[in-house]
């Protein structure tokens, strides 16, 4: 499984979450700028794969930015504590390969009028 599917199947799982955000408005990279608030839109910020001295891959490894839009910054909030829960469930499965990260931050876009929380996310294998 790929690093992008592992994050977008801990999204997908998470039933107070698609209640919240529906898997349409699930993106990667970019969000139709009419798109219904909120939604979710996912980077990959980098990605790593350690190879021994014969090139096998030993470790493999990437990490995400979450862009949680919300209707307003309480509903930014909300949406970034139900992508923190999706994460926080994922990494507890035995054979987990996603989990939060401590890389959070938050802003708004006064031209596009949008109140955003970024969470981080990190894969590992």
């Amino acid at each position: 499984m790929s690093a992008e599917s592992a994050l977008r199947d801990a999204l997908l799982a998470s039933a107070p979450l698609l209640a919240e955000v529906p898997a349409d408005r699930i993106s990667w990279d970019a969000v139709d700028q009419a798109a219904a608030k909120p939604y979710i839109a996912l980077s990959k910020e980098s990605e790593t794969r350690d190879r021994g001295l014969d090139g096998t891959v030993l470790a493999h490894s990437a990490s995400f930015s979450i862009l949680c839009v919300g209707t307003d910054r309480t509903n930014a909030i909300a949406v970034a504590d139900l992508v923190r829960a999706a994460l926080a469930t994922a990494q507890a499965a035995p054979d987990a390969t996603i989990g939060p990260s401590d890389n959070d931050s938050a802003g708004y876009d006064p031209e596009m009028d949008l109140e955003v929380e970024v969470v981080g996310a990190d894969y590992f294998t």
